[in-house]
Parts: C-alpha cells; sequence; structure tokens
C-alpha cells in the first residue's frame, strides 16, 4: 500500500482531504503534519510515497518543504494546493520538481484525476524499479558466482553497471552434509541474510554449499563474525533439523580474487575431518593446534601395536588404538591422506594376524578407510577388527559370561537411561550385532525383551509401592513417551497402570 502525508496548518483541511481519499477508495495510508517543520521531521524517519502540502503554513511553508523534502526523498511525487493562484507560485513549484497543483477550494474531479495520475506514475516506476532491481541482482550473482569458481574474467554486460564493491572485507562459506539445496526454495537466501545485522551478497556454489560476502568492514554491534558464524548454524539446525559447517575468513579479500578466497575457505572447512564435533572453523584457532613434540612418534606406536597383536595383549591394543585416535584428533597441520594412510597400515596390520580375513574384505576395508568423512568414520572402522580380533583372542566362554553378567547388572542399575544396543555393546568393546548374538544365547532372550522385563517390574514397584503419577512413573522406568509406556504396560500384565493400581487398592489379585 502507497503512503501520503497530509501537511496543512488547518485541521479541517487536512481531515477534508483525508475524507475525499477514502470516499474514492484510494488504496492509500494516510498521515498528517500540522506544519511544514513537523511534515519535514516524519520525512527524515518514514518512507512516504505522496506529499500533499498547503503553500502557505508556519514555521515552513510548502515551497520550502518540497525543496528539502526531495532532497530527502527524490522519488517523492509532491502534489501542492493553496488558495492563492498566482503565477510564481506554479512557476517555482514547477521548478522544484512538483508534480501537480491543485487550488483551493479543490474540485473534486480535478482532485481524483490528480491522485490517479500521481498513484499510476508511482505504481508504474515501482514496476519498472523491480524488474531493474531483479536484474541487477541476477547480473550481479552471475558476476560473482563467475569470480568465485574462477571461471575467468565475467562477460562482457552491455548497458549494465555492476553494483559490486571493489573488496569484502569477510567471507562465510556454509556447508552441508547432504545436497540441501535441492530441498530448499529460494527463501532460504532470506532467512540467511535475516539473521546477520548486516548488509552481505549471498551465493548459492552448488548442492551443498553457500557463500556470503561482507562489503562493509565495520564489525555487526550485536556480535562478531564467529558468533554470526554460531547464530546461522544453531539458526539452521533449530530451523530445518539439518547440521550446517560454518567456515570463516576475516581477511579483506579483492574481488578478482574471490577464487582464493572461497580455496582458503575450503581448506578451513577440511577442519571437519580431524573435529567432525566442531561446527564454526576459522584460522589460528587454537581448538585445532597444539605442540606434538613430546608425543611419541608414529612409528613407535604402531610398533608398540604390533607386539600388543602379536601377544594378544587385547587391552594394550585398545589403549594404542586410543592414542592415535587423541594424538590425530584436531590435529589439522596434517593431511587428510597421511592421517588415512597410517590408519590403513594399521587396519592391515590387525586384520593380517590370527584373523580369518579374505583379500577382498582387507582390501575392501581399505578402501573404506581412503573415503572416510572424517575420523569419527576410520575409528569406527578400527574399532570393529579390534573388537573381531578380542573375539577371536579371548577364551570365549568365560569372556562371553563376563560380559553377559556385566550387561545384565547394568541394565538392572541404569534402567531409566536410554539403553540402546550400540550404547552397551560399546560397554563391554563388543560389536552391537555379536552382543546381541551371544546374549540371546546365553539368556534365552534377546535384548530388548529383557530390557522391558526389567522396566516392567520396577515399573509395578513403582505402583504398588508409591503415589507416583503414571507419567512420572514412565519417565523413571526409561519410557519418554507415556502412552507408549501404558500400552507397553497393559501388553506385559493385561492392564493398564491406571487399572493396576485400582485393582490393587481394592484388594484383587493381579
Amino acid at each position: 500500500m502507497l503512503t501520503i502525508l497530509i501537511a496543512d496548518d488547518q485541521q479541517e483541511e487536512r481531515e477534508g482531504i483525508a475524507f475525499l481519499i477514502q470516499e474514492l477508495e484510494f488504496p492509500l495510508k494516510i498521515e498528517f503534519a500540522e506544519n511544514g517543520k513537523k511534515a519535514l521531521e516524519f520525512l527524515r524517519h518514514q518512507s512516504v510515497d505522496i506529499l500533499f502540502t498547503d503553500v502557505r503554513m508556519p514555521l515552513m511553508d510548502g515551497l520550502q518543504l518540497t525543496k528539502e523534502a526531495l532532497k530527502l526523498q527524490p522519488h517523492l511525487k509532491v502534489i501542492l494546493f493553496s488558495g492563492f493562484a498566482e503565477f510564481e507560485y506554479a512557476k517555482t513549484a514547477i521548478s522544484l520538481g512538483v508534480s501537480d497543483y491543485l487550488l483551493k477550494p479543490i474540485n473534486v474531479d480535478a482532485f481524483q484525476d490528480t491522485m490517479e495520475k500521481v498513484i499510476h506514475e508511482i505504481t508504474e516506476q515501482k514496476q519498472v524499479d523491480e524488474a531493474t532491481n531483479m536484474k541487477q541482482t541476477y547480473v550481479n550473482k552471475h558476476v560473482l558466482f563467475t569470480l568465485v569458481n574462477g571461471i575467468g574474467e565475467p562477460p562482457s554486460l552491455k548497458g549494465v553497471s555492476l553494483d559490486l564493491p571493489d573488496c569484502y572485507h569477510r567471507m562465510l562459506l556454509l556447508e552441508f552434509e547432504k545436497n540441501f539445496f535441492e530441498h530448499v526454495g529460494p527463501e532460504f537466501e532470506s532467512f540467511v541474510l535475516s539473521l546477520l545485522g548486516t548488509p552481505a551478497d549471498y551465493i548459492n556454489l552448488n548442492g551443498y554449499q553457500s557463500l556470503l560476502l561482507f562489503p562493509e568492514a565495520k564489525v555487526p554491534s550485536r556480535f562478531s563474525y564467529r558468533e554470526m558464524a554460531g547464530l546461522i548454524h544453531e539458526s539452521i539446525l533449530d530451523t530445518f533439523n539439518l547440521i550446517c559447517y560454518v567456515a570463516v575468513n576475516e581477511r579483506p579479500i579483492a574481488i578478482g580474487d574471490l577464487a582464493a578466497g572461497l580455496n582458503q575457505l575450503e581448506q578451513l572447512m577440511e577442519y571437519r575431518f580431524f573435529s567432525p564435533d566442531h561446527f564454526v572453523f576459522e584460522e589460528n584457532d587454537d581448538n585445532f593446534y597444539y605442540s606434538t613434540e613430546t608425543e611419541l612418534s608414529d612409528s613407535a606406536i604402531l610398533d608398540t601395536i604390533r607386539t600388543n597383536i602379536k601377544n594378544r595383549d587385547i587391552f594394550g591394543l585398545k589403549a594404542n588404538t586410543e592414542i592415535l585416535y587423541q594424538k590425530y584428533e584436531k590435529q589439522v597441520q596434517f593431511s587428510q591422506l597421511y592421517v588415512k594412510y597410517m590408519f590403513s597400515n594399521l587396519y592391515q596390520e590387525i586384520v593380517t594376524h590370527h584373523m580369518d580375513v579374505s583379500e577382498m574384505e582387507l582390501n575392501h576395508g581399505i578402501e573404506k578407510i581412503c573415503r572416510a568423512e572424517d575420523i569419527r568414520d576410520i575409528k569406527k572402522i578400527i574399532n570393529e577388527y579390534v573388537l573381531r580380533l578380542e573375539e577371536e583372542c579371548t577364551d570365549s566362554e568365560s569372556s562371553f559370561n563376563r560380559d553377559i553378567a556385566y550387561i545384565k547388572k547394568y541394565i538392572e542399575d541404569h534402567f531409566a537411561d536410554d539403553l540402546s544396543l550400540d550404547s552397551l555393546a560399546a560397554k563391554v568393546y563388543l560389536s552391537p550385532h555379536y552382543l546381541s548374538s551371544i546374549f540371546k544365547k546365553n539368556m534365552g532372550c534377546g535384548l530388548n525383551k529383557f530390557i522391558k522385563n526389567v522396566r516392567m517390574q520396577k515399573a509395578k514397584e513403582l505402583l504398588t509401592s508409591t503415589h507416583l503419577k503414571v507419567s512420572d512413573i514412565s519417565s523413571a522406568v526409561g519410557y519418554r513417551d507415556v502412552s507408549y509406556f501404558c500400552q507397553n504396560y497393559r501388553d506385559f500384565y493385561g492392564r493398564t497402570p491406571e487399572k493396576f493400581r485400582q485393582f490393587i487398592v481394592t484388594g484383587e489379585r493381579v
């Protein structure tokens, strides 16, 4: 909706113009000013499309107001009206750039014609400006995309001026684990820009990366660029339920060097491999650098591991492989290639001793290490074969009994916790599949059934010995969803928790 500001020192005149606007059903938001100075003050703070002003006013007349108003808002349409029809007023008004001049008392037909003409001109100009802005935005993005990707000099764009700075003072690279941009629309750009609190140019690079370029040297007053990166990560996680990693480059980059700037950001993003639990990466971050001068060399650790394997010392093997993980976690001064090569050697040492592994499986494991996205993936692969080696090197019967006894006790002591197969298997250094198999073999029932039995027994005890609400009991025995707990309880005991408690109170047997 367009906005009109009516400036007149006579209240009845202001209200009369407003009445005409409403009667003629012009789609205008109406604002008032009782003199020229107040009108000018309003224009300093608010954007207006039409200024409808009397010529004769105290403090500042309509001609002075028009001159100052057009300095503030050059695209403003000005309509003067006055009871003084002198030629000089009309001549001065034309020289100032006034759109129209109406005489008092206002003729309704003349007023309607003037307003229709002015509104049409504004609407038409807005459409032209919008088309021009869209074209300019497209051109700017095209040129930036060309420069960022190092494709070469931007193509010649006849008749189009580039609205781009000579230098960007900061760059942020946003990266996702999935092809995020295949599933979100153009509204994502507006979403990100609304978080920043400072002007920025946005470019979508591919299906999983986008770039923010900041033309202003000053830092936003609300927060630092690192804090801004953290806010972007958290907001995307909350809104889209996806992890966004952000690399920050705070060095000025000339517009012709944007490709080099992107390359620096992608190198920073390599930190993800060494520290997958971090989400914001910037140069010289102390979290990713520390001295390793006092640590054992890789060859010394590998020699110790070879001895552990030869002696079937599984405890020592686990301890020394953990030393390697800790050594390379957050150590961005090493290359991914070297780290993968070193762990590939470790993997071969493990699987070629005491294990019946085919050459195809051996090569497949090495290939998986080479394709690993981060060091956690490598750790998972190595641990899998350490556990397999343990299974083959340990006295099966005694080991199984000890592990099963531990898991049973752990479940009975921690029945309210999240007892996933993966977490339980990690407690006894077994693979989830293997733990599930030996538990069922030794106990005669699966892990999930055993956990349910323990929880149902604990729930029964709480129902009969306390006055806790069913929802509290549900939470106390490890169920976050009360309805799911009630369903399980009914399936197990034949009655819902409430019915069960009622029968207990009335003395009936269950």
